[in-house]
């Protein structure tokens, strides 16, 4: 359902880090990481990040 990079940014939004963030770390562009979150939310047909963590199940929990 998710691809790996789509799964990773998520993962990073779940622990707080920004989109700039993301990019930094995974060494790409803020426009891919944009991308992924994008199609993320299409993947999973959400609305929101927030709704994505959700049912992504990718909340952070620690």
């Amino acid at each position: 359902m998710l691809s790996p990079r789509e799964k990773t940014c998520l993962r990073w939004v779940a622990r707080g880090r920004t989109v700039a963030e993301i990019a930094s770390l995974e060494g790409k562009s803020v426009a891919f990481v944009e991308n992924c979150l994008q199609s993320a939310l299409v993947a999973l047909s959400a609305k929101s990040i927030e709704e994505a963590l959700q049912k992504a199940d990718l909340r952070q929990s620690d």
